[in-house]
C-alpha cells in the first residue's frame, strides 16, 4: 500500500531509499519482517499469558460477567419469553440494570428496542453477548473469562504492524508493534474482563480499511469498515468518536479521499443509521450539565495520565524517566520530520503524521470537551488511540536505525531501555496485588466462618466479587451494609447514630458473630458508623488486611 504523493506506487517500501531493490532482496526483506512480527506476536500472548489470573477480579469484571448472562436472557425473554425460562448466574449479581418489559402487548420489535435501549447505557450489549458465548466453551474462570480480552490483545499486534506499514513503512509498522508488544498498558487492558482490548482491534481494523478503502479497494473495504466501526461503538459508547476521527483522517488524505468521495458519503450514511440508537441516547445526555462520578480532570491532567499510562503502565515505575525518553522520541519523530531535505514524497508522507497525530489528540479532545459540562474522562476509555502514540515513538526511532552502524546500535540501545523500564512495570502488574483483592478475603473468612456468624458488606456491591470468589459448598447468611451518607440541603448528615444502632441491632440479632467485609467504605459511610457500632458492641476476634479489602470479626 503505497502512501499519498508516493510516485513509486504501492508496495514501494520506505522513500528513503531512491533505489528498487531486486525482487529477490525484497523478497528477503519481507520474510524477514514476517518472521519478526511472528516472533512479537508469540512474545505478546506469552506476557499477557502467563499472569493473566495474577490479579483479582475487581467488580467491574464481575459486573461483565453478570451482564454476559442477563443480557442474552433479557434477550431471549423479549423475543421468546416461554423459552426463557428463569435466569441462573454462576455467582450473586447486582439487579439487572435493565428492566424486563411485559409481553402482553405482543409488539416485539418494541420491546426489544427498550431492552437494547437500555443496555447501550451500559457501554453497549455486543460485549457481553459475546463474552456469554465465549463462558458457554470455556467457563467462568477469571482465567478464561480473561482469555477472551486476550485474543483481542494480541492481534492488536499485527494491526499495528499492516497499519503502520500501510501509513509510513515497515520498517515504522515493526517498530510499533515492538512497542505494542512490551507496553504494560495494554497488557493490562488484555489481562481484563472488559471491552477495551476488542474496541482497540476494532478501531485498527476500522482505520486500516477507511485507508485501503480510500486507496481504491473497493466496496469490500468500505464494508469492513463501517462493520468494524459500528461494532466499536456498540462495545464501548465512546468509541463512537471513531467516527470524526475517520472524517478528519478523510479529510487529511484529501487527495485520495477526492477521487472516492462518493463511497466516503456512503459509508458516512451506513454509520450513521446503526449510530442513530447510540444518538437518541447520547445527545439529551452530552448537553446538559449532571453529577457522572468521574473527577473532573482539566486537559493538561488528561493529558499526563494517557502519557504516563501509555509509557509505563498502570504502576508508572521509572517515573518520570521512561516517560522523558517517550516525549523525546515523538518530538523527534515530529521535529526531525521538518528538518529533513525535501524530498520527492515529503508532501505525501507529512498527510501521515498529520494522520497520526490526529488521531491521538481529537479523541482526547472530544472527551475533554464532553467533560467540561459532565466530568467522563478514564484513560481505559481511549485505549483505541494508544497505538498511534506507538506509532509517533516508532517514527522518531525509525530515521535513528539508517544512521549506519552507530546508529543501529543507538536504536538497539534506546529499545532496550523502554524494555527495561517495560520489564520492571510488567514485573510488578504482575507479582503486585493492585486490584481488590477479594479472591483473599473470600478464601480468609471461608476458612474461619461458622454457620451462626453473619456476613455485612460495605459497600454492598463489594458481596458480588465476594460471592464469586467464596466456595460454592457454603453458603453464608448476609446483610448489605447501612448506607450512612445521607445530607441535607445545608450538607448536615440525616443519618444518625441511633438510627444506625436502631437497624444494625435489628439485622445482627440472632447470630454470635458479625463479619464485616469493608471496601471503599467511604462511598457508603465515610464516618465509619457501622465499623463503630460493631466494635462497641462486640470484641474484635479477628481481622486481615488485603489489597483494598478489610476483614474484621466482631464476636458478641
Amino acid at each position: 500500500m503505497g502512501r499519498v504523493g508516493n510516485p513509486a506506487g504501492p508496495g514501494s517500501g520506505s522513500h528513503y531509499s531512491s533505489l528498487v531493490p531486486p525482487h529477490s532482496v525484497m523478497i528477503r526483506r519481507h520474510n524477514i519482517y514476517l518472521a519478526a512480527l511472528g516472533l512479537l506476536t508469540l512474545v505478546a500472548f506469552g506476557v499477557r499469558a502467563a499472569p493473566l489470573d495474577a490479579q483479582s477480579l475487581w467488580r467491574d469484571e464481575v459486573d461483565a460477567l453478570c451482564y454476559a448472562f442477563e443480557f442474552p436472557h433479557l434477550i431471549l425473554h423479549v423475543i421468546a419469553p416461554e423459552a426463557a425460562g428463569d435466569l441462573r448466574t454462576p455467582c450473586a449479581c447486582p439487579p439487572s440494570p435493565v428492566g424486563l418489559y411485559p409481553a402482553s402487548d405482543g409488539r416485539v420489535l418494541r420491546r426489544l428496542i427498550q431492552a437494547l435501549g437500555g443496555m447501550i447505557r451500559q457501554n453497549g450489549p455486543l460485549y457481553f453477548v459475546l463474552l456469554r458465548g465465549w463462558i458457554a466453551l470455556t467457563g467462568t474462570s477469571a482465567y478464561g473469562m480473561r482469555f477472551f480480552s486476550l485474543l483481542f490483545g494480541v492481534l492488536s499486534v499485527p494491526l499495528t504492524y499492516t497499519l503502520g506499514r500501510q501509513w509510513f513503512d515497515r520498517r515504522v509498522g515493526l517498530l510499533a508493534a515492538l512497542l505494542m508488544t512490551g507496553s504494560p498498558y495494554l497488557t493490562w487492558y488484555a489481562q481484563e474482563t472488559k471491552m477495551y482490548s476488542l474496541v482497540l482491534a476494532l478501531a485498527l481494523v476500522a482505520l486500516y480499511s477507511l485507508r485501503r478503502a480510500l486507496e481504491g479497494g473497493g466496496i469490500r473495504w468500505w464494508t469492513v469498515q463501517v462493520v468494524a466501526t459500528s461494532l466499536a461503538f456498540y462495545s464501548h459508547v465512546l468509541a463512537a468518536l471513531l467516527v470524526p476521527v475517520q472524517i478528519l483522517l478523510a479529510l487529511t488524505w484529501w487527495p485520495q479521499a477526492r477521487r472516492r468521495w462518493i463511497g466516503a458519503s456512503v459509508s458516512l450514511a451506513c454509520l450513521t443509521l446503526p449510530y442513530l440508537p447510540l444518538l437518541l441516547w447520547q445527545a439529551p445526555q452530552v448537553f446538559r450539565v449532571r453529577e457522572t462520578g468521574f473527577y473532573p480532570y482539566g486537559l493538561g491532567q488528561m493529558v499526563e495520565i494517557l502519557f504516563t499510562g501509555w509509557s509505563l503502565g498502570v504502576t508508572s515505575q521509572g517515573w518520570p524517566w521512561g516517560a522523558l525518553l517517550m516525549a523525546a522520541l515523538i518530538t523527534w519523530g515530529l521535529a526531525g520530520r521538518w528538518l529533513l531535505p525535501p524530498t520527492q514524497s515529503r508532501s505525501g508522507e507529512s498527510r501521515e503524521y498529520v494522520a497520526v497525530t490526529t488521531w491521538l489528540v481529537a479523541p482526547l479532545l472530544g472527551v475533554w470537551l464532553i467533560s467540561l459540562r459532565q466530568p467522563l474522562f478514564t484513560d481505559r476509555y481511549l485505549i483505541w488511540s494508544a497505538p498511534a502514540f506507538y506509532l509517533l515513538v516508532a517514527v522518531g526511532l525509525a530515521p535513528i536505525w539508517r544512521w549506519g552502524e552507530v546508529g543501529r546500535w543507538a536504536t538497539v540501545l534506546v529499545v532496550s531501555i523502554l524494555f527495561a523500564f517495560n520489564t520492571i512495570n510488567l514485573w510488578h502488574q504482575a507479582t503486585t496485588p493492585i486490584k481488590s483483592d477479594f479472591r483473599a478475603a473470600a478464601a480468609h473468612v471461608a476458612a474461619h466462618y461458622s454457620p451462626d456468624e453473619l456476613i455485612l458488606f460495605q459497600i454492598p456491591h463489594g458481596r458480588y466479587t465476594f460471592d464469586y470468589y467464596f466456595p460454592t459448598a457454603l453458603s453464608y447468611h448476609w446483610r448489605e451494609g447501612l448506607y450512612t451518607n445521607y445530607r441535607a440541603p445545608d450538607g448536615s448528615y440525616l443519618t444518625d447514630e441511633a438510627r444506625i444502632a436502631h437497624d444494625l441491632e435489628t439485622a445482627t440479632a440472632e447470630y454470635r458473630a458479625v463479619w464485616l467485609v469493608a471496601t471503599e467504605t467511604a462511598m457508603w459511610d465515610e464516618r465509619g458508623l457501622v465499623q463503630a457500632w460493631l466494635a462497641d458492641g462486640g470484641e474484635l476476634a479477628h481481622e486481615a488486611h488485603f489489597t483494598r479489602v478489610d476483614v474484621y470479626q466482631y464476636v458478641k
